[in-house]
């Protein structure tokens, strides 16, 4: 008997499915188990299909957290899942949730270092990477005699100012830019080559602060309100002071710029004790114009930027620097509701941190 029209449909696009390209799976939410799945997605997990049928990945928890709140944003990020050998896949995972009969399903693609799409991004990346070495060694030397330069004099007019005068208040907060500008020449470095650093404990909080206060100019400029959110009691984390300040300092910027005029940045911390080392998690979300799809899938690219007179690499350098600290930083994003960046840090351990050279310079 031939079965009906629409059940060798339904089977046609299964099949299809099943034999895709690139590893896909669809996880129910409540134990974790596969629904759905592709056979690349098994031969990446190094499992049978029927293994793989019904098996269950609480590595998706995490995933799943980041994408509950805003059911229709999707999220890219690395996740680190165990293989039957005992070994760990990392695997780059992009994910959405998705409603089907009241029941919520996570929808993630699957993809490692050996496909060709990843590895041609890599490619592009390095190559880009290579000429962004080139072209910082060449203009750095320039750009910090004149700079030095400028810094001394306007050390010299400071001190030759009356205390508490309009022209003195002036000249330090010129100073406390240009300085801004050597720490910004010397991130950008930093993203192409790799740079010591100076590691404390640091409090995540004090760090978001002055962050924000070096930005307060552009907060009033455009009318930005800020509405902060912070765990009480936040243990702290073991950072590079001026580097993961950089970080914020950029993933603030980029907040401000999405919000045309009159918005909101929200500023949220919390710990996360369900991984190991427990995670301070840093939230930054503000209501401006959101990212599309399709930008969303560039936006750490070197030199992709949708700003008429952005570099493209403030969001590079953010993701460099909190990876230089073990962490992971998450873009979520709808289009004309706004944009979440998520930083996920670990918090510092019990190592004694005494006689740290770097000790004078926290905060």
């Amino acid at each position: 008997m031939t079965p009906p029209a629409t059940l060798r449909v339904a089977e046609w696009y299964r099949a299809l499915l099943r034999n895709a390209v690139h590893g896909w799976l669809v996880l129910e939410t409540q134990q974790w188990r596969v629904v759905e799945y592709s056979e690349r997605a098994a031969e990446l997990l190094q499992l049978t299909p029927e293994e793989l049928q019904h098996a269950a990945l609480p590595e998706f928890r995490r995933v799943y957290r980041l994408l509950q709140r805003e059911p229709t944003s999707a999220v890219r990020t690395e996740l680190h899942i165990g293989l039957p050998n005992g070994a760990t896949a990392t695997l780059e995972v992009r994910a959405r949730l998705f409603a089907h009969e009241q029941q919520h399903y996570l929808w993630a693609t699957l993809l490692e270092e050996t496909d060709a799409q990843l590895i041609a991004e890599r490619l592009v990346l390095t190559d880009k990477l290579a000429l962004l070495g080139q072209l910082l060694a060449g203009i750095v030397h320039e750009i910090r005699n004149p700079l030095s330069a400028i810094q001394l004099n306007l050390q010299l007019l400071r001190q030759a100012l009356p205390e508490n005068s309009p022209e003195r208040t002036a000249a330090e907060l010129a100073l406390t830019g240009a300085r801004r500008i050597g720490e910004l020449v010397d991130s950008t470095l930093s993203f192409a080559r790799s740079s010591g650093q100076c590691i404390c404990r640091q409090d995540v909080h004090e760090l978001l602060e002055q962050a924000i206060q070096l930005l307060q100019t552009l907060f009033y400029r455009k009318s930005i309100q800020l509405q902060r959110d912070y765990a009480p009691e936040l243990p702290p984390i073991y950072a590079d002071a001026r580097q993961l300040q950089q970080a914020i300092v950029n993933l603030l910027t980029n907040a401000a710029d999405a919000i045309p005029e009159r918005g909101t940045i929200r500023l949220h911390t919390e710990l996360d004790t369900a991984e190991e080392p427990p995670m301070v998690v840093i939230t930054i979300e503000d209501n401006g114009v959101g990212i599309a799809p399709e930008e969303l899938e560039r936006i750490f690219e070197p030199f992709f930027t949708r700003k008429a007179n952005g570099t493209g690499l403030g969001l590079p350098i953010a993701r460099r620097i909190i990876a230089q600290h073990r962490g992971q930083l998450l873009i979520q994003s709808t289009p004309g509701l706004g944009t979440r960046c998520i930083v996920r840090l670990p918090i510092a351990g019990n190592e004694d941190a005494a006689g740290d050279p770097c000790a004078d310079r926290r905060g």
